[in-house]
C-alpha cells in the first residue's frame, strides 16, 4: 500500500490534490489504523475525514479525496516506516503526540478499541519515536475527550 501511495504522491497531477506529503502521510497513517481490523466501520469512514480536516486543516473534500486514495492502495502496503520517516523529519514532539491522539479517535469512532487498532497504532507511536508512556496519554486523552 504504501509504496504505491508514494508513487501516488509524486504522480499526482491528474485530479487537484493538497500537495503536502505531510498531509498525506499523516491521511495514510489514519486510514491504517481504520482499516487494522480489516474493516472501516461507518462510524469509522464519518469520523475519518474530520479528524484528519482538524488535523491538517484541509478542507473535507481534500480529506475526502486523501481517505479514498489511501484506502483504494490499503492492499499493497509494504511498511509505516516511509511515512512515519517522512513525520519524524518534520514534526515536533508535540505535533507527534497530537497525531496520535487522532489515531486513538480513529480508533474509538466505532465505540470499540479493536487489538488490531491497538497494535498499529503501537506501531506507529514506535516509530515515531514516542515513549510508552506518551503512547499510554495520547490513548487516555483520546478516552477521556471520548465519553
Amino acid at each position: 500500500m504504501f509504496k504505491h501511495i508514494l508513487d501516488w504522491f509524486k504522480n499526482s497531477e491528474a485530479t487537484p490534490q493538497p500537495s503536502n506529503d505531510t498531509e498525506r502521510a499523516t491521511a495514510a497513517l489514519m486510514v491504517e489504523v481504520a482499516l487494522a481490523d480489516d474493516s472501516i466501520t461507518q462510524d469509522e469512514k464519518l469520523a475519518l475525514p474530520e479528524v484528519l480536516k482538524a488535523h491538517t486543516g484541509l478542507t473535507t473534500q481534500e480529506c475526502v479525496s486523501l481517505i479514498e486514495t489511501a484506502e483504494q492502495e490499503v492492499d499493497h502496503a509494504v511498511s509505516l516506516h516511509q511515512f512515519t520517516s517522512h513525520l519524524n523529519s518534520v514534526l515536533s514532539l508535540e505535533e507527534k503526540l497530537e497525531l496520535t491522539t487522532r489515531l486513538w479517535r480513529i480508533s474509538l469512532a466505532d465505540d470499540h478499541i479493536d487489538k488490531y487498532e491497538e497494535h498499529t497504532i503501537r506501531k506507529i507511536a514506535d516509530l515515531l519515536h514516542l515513549r510508552h508512556s506518551e503512547f499510554m496519554q495520547c490513548k487516555q486523552i483520546a478516552l477521556n475527550a471520548h465519553e
